[in-house]
């Protein structure tokens, strides 16, 4: 049965094209011995650039030394390690690769096999094939990945477009130099940051009117919830799991405590444990899809006692969710999503929160990035188009910060205020959100 399932894969892959791609401001290495690791959340767009990396090697080696393989089609269902044996059998049966040349492994949602891990250490340690391998799920990521395989691997992260990205699958061009003098320009990018804001970065969803947008949305979270979560994790009380993600989303660039959700789902009727709810959270962060932020300290206690803050993958996905929002809100998440890009999801820099201890109503500055032991940067988010509708509050937050953290770099990102401003001895650049988003 499983000769024959790889037999019909395989064989649709020898005849097919090669889709149409266009290329993302994301690299990968195609001349290395290093196991490659795509990661990144469903539909971001991990299978086209494997597509785009086949493109560039159809023009230095025959396609037969080339194989892809989704781990999703249907007939490749309740995989194991062993069965990937089969697969190279069938490979050499269908594909006559040149004997002197590379063979490349483009293996796609390789999670789905169980223990594909051994697997793939002795393949590479063989050294006779180039394994580029793909997931919706963190463990592929070289900081979880099985202790076998760590430093053979590297990581490419794959989110949804970037606002230069959308701009440009968009055919968008804009004279950056001219956007401060000219309010017809600078009005047309405010247009298209809003849409970026409103319906996120999927790049099938960016192509697509505005009511297709919304059933694509809908299919991904749909795919997202039951078969990323509820079958891969195979949870079982959906209804109560249900409730909490949609808790989860409501809560996105805001405080979430355990405790307080706990009780929220015990007053419907759910009967849950606090455990269970950390799971979830667990699972949630593991298929790239609600990213909790920890409180910024030197102490691990206090890292644990205090609440995270809330961040979803692609504000699309809120949009559909149907859950309270507000413009102030989503722009907060969408520069979460920025940071996590630059950071490489936090391997670069590290990204907290900043909040005064012990005070319910205290002080807080949404982003402090930290590059090894020091703060370098913080950064507040604000929908604010003119200096006087930047609160006091923002301002007076990111100085007493910089006092106690000891940095000099304050960033107050806006909706469309630039300027710069001395406080305290302290300089803070205001920044459209749109002209970050670009730089």
């Amino acid at each position: 049965m499983r000769d024959d399932d790889f037999r019909a894969v395989l064989i649709k892959w020898k005849v097919q094209e090669i889709p149409e791609t266009f290329n993302r401001e994301i690299e990968a290495p195609l001349d290395t011995r290093k196991i490659i690791s795509i990661v990144g959340p469903r539909r971001a767009g991990k299978t086209y650039l494997m597509f785009i990396l086949i493109k560039k090697l159809a023009k230095r080696l025959k396609k037969d030394n080339i194989l892809y393989v989704n781990f999703e089609d249907e007939r490749l269902r309740n995989l194991d390690a062993r069965d990937l044996e089969t697969m190279i059998k069938i490979y050499y049966e269908i594909f006559k690769p040149e004997g002197d040349k590379p063979v490349y492994f483009f293996l796609d949602e390789i999670q789905n096999v169980k223990d594909w891990d051994k697997w793939v250490r002795r393949i590479h340690d063989e050294g006779k094939y180039r394994l580029y391998l793909s997931g919706s799920s963190s463990k592929l990521l070289s900081r979880e990945i099985s202790t076998s395989l760590r430093g053979r691997n590297i990581d490419v992260v794959v989110f949804p477009l970037s606002f230069r990205e959308f701009l440009k699958i968009k055919g968008i061009t804009f004279k950056k130099e001219l956007l401060k003098y000219l309010e017809e320009e600078r009005g047309k990018i405010l247009r298209y940051l809003k849409e970026y804001i409103e319906f996120g970065g999927f790049p099938e969803v960016v192509l697509e009117d505005e009511k297709i947008k919304e059933k694509i949305l809908e299919s991904y979270y749909n795919a997202i919830f039951y078969r990323d979560l509820v079958e891969r994790f195979r949870i079982r009380n959906i209804s109560a799991f249900e409730e909490f993600t949609r808790y989860c989303l409501s809560n996105h660039a805001k405080y979430l405590s355990i405790s307080k959700a706990y009780s929220y789902l015990k007053s419907l009727g759910f009967k849950i444990g606090k455990a269970k709810l950390l799971d979830y959270m667990r699972y949630y962060n593991e298929i790239f899809f609600i990213f909790p932020l920890e409180i910024f300290s030197y102490s691990i206690k206090d890292k644990k006692q205090y609440p995270k803050k809330i961040y979803v993958v692609d504000n699309g996905l809120i949009r559909v969710s149907k859950v309270e929002t507000s413009l102030s809100r989503l722009m907060e998440n969408t520069v979460f999503l920025e940071l996590l890009r630059r950071s490489e999801i936090f391997n670069k820099f590290q990204v907290f929160y900043w909040k005064e201890y012990g005070k319910a109503e205290g002080k807080e500055v949404d982003f402090v990035l930290k590059e090894g032991t020091k703060v370098k940067e913080l950064v507040q988010v604000t929908y604010a188009s003119t200096r006087e509708e930047v609160k006091d509050r923002e301002v007076s937050s990111l100085i007493k910060a910089s006092k106690e953290l000891k940095t000099k770099k304050l960033m107050i990102i806006t909706w469309d205020y630039e300027g710069t401003e001395k406080i305290d001895n302290k300089k803070i650049e205001f920044i459209p959100l749109w002209k970050w988003l670009l730089s």
